[in-house]
């Protein structure tokens, strides 16, 4: 089974490269895509423990959890691998990784001014 998980994240990966990105969070007065590197994202979404406690309040397996981790908060962080996972996320899967966002004090899809 993980097998063909990791076949499926491969091919993500290559359809990626013709999609843009995920999706806008903001907190304070900032707004990043996620799935970005940025220090200062590292900082309000790993440092702080944010996205372990947004990971929690996700409806989505466990593994997935773990590599989503794992490419955003490690030092195998990579914005492709990100992309790719989000879009192998079903739509609920999708709709509960936003409203996990929001449940932590995130905005979706805004930019302060």
């Amino acid at each position: 089974m993980k097998k063909g998980f990791y076949y499926l994240l491969i091919a993500s990966l290559l359809l990626t490269a013709c999609q843009p990105s995920t999706f806008l969070i903001s907190k304070g007065n900032r707004a990043y895509y996620f799935g970005r590197q940025s220090k200062s994202l590292k900082k309000i979404l790993c440092d702080s423990g944010d996205f372990k406690k947004v990971l929690r309040n996700t409806r989505m397996p466990e593994h997935l959890k773990d590599d989503f981790y794992r490419y955003v908060c490690t030092d195998e962080a990579s914005r492709e691998k990100v992309v790719a996972l989000y879009n192998f996320l079903t739509p609920d899967e999708r709709k509960s990784l936003k409203r996990a966002f929001v449940k932590q004090g995130y905005a979706i899809n805004y930019v302060p001014c």
